[in-house]
């Protein structure tokens, strides 16, 4: 297969491409042109709201669901990791007030 390039003045020039022009830059002023949107391209307001929930019902299908069983295990784990740290934070908090009260004197008798 041969190839159709040539050198000329630096740039390779693909001679099966021709002038095709491969950028998105206007010819004229070297600035990148801004692609030109269609109002047909665009769905309406509400066919985009629709899409958008039917993107959210479809994944929320696609979701692993715990059993009753597995969720009421894991809330009785959880209750039992938040009273552990309610006992530990009553017990410091305790422990302070004591300290506070060593330390200020026991009040006025």
């Amino acid at each position: 297969m041969a190839k159709n390039n040539q050198v000329e003045g630096g740039e390779v020039i693909n001679k099966s491409l021709g002038d095709a022009q491969l950028d998105n830059k206007d010819a004229t002023s070297g600035k990148p042109s801004k692609p030109q949107k269609k109002k047909s391209d665009k769905p309406s307001v509400g066919a985009r709201i629709r899409d958008f929930f039917k993107g959210i019902f479809s994944e929320l299908k696609k979701v692993n669901w715990p059993t009753a069983k597995k969720v009421f295990a894991q809330l009785g784990t959880v209750l039992v990791v938040v009273l552990i740290f309610v006992l530990i934070v009553m017990g410091f908090d305790s422990l302070c007030a004591w300290l506070l009260e060593l330390l200020v004197g026991g009040g006025a008798a």
